[in-house]
């Protein structure tokens, strides 16, 4: 992936929490189920820009 701000090559990372990282849609009542997904990070060596990516972004 190439970084958006320098164009260097960027490295995909870890982005350590307890218990991982997710993303989760709004939903339009309590009764329907969200979509989740995994996320993604990619980091710059060269400017330090990170960007997260959902893995299941079709879900959306």
């Amino acid at each position: 992936m190439e970084c958006i701000k320098c164009k260097n090559e960027m490295t995909k990372a870890k982005l350590f929490t307890f218990g991982g990282i997710e993303i989760e849609s709004e939903t339009k009542s309590i009764f329907e189920t969200p979509e989740r997904s995994a996320v993604e990070v990619y980091v710059c060596s060269k400017c330090g820009y990170i960007e997260l990516k959902a893995k299941d972004h079709k879900k959306f």
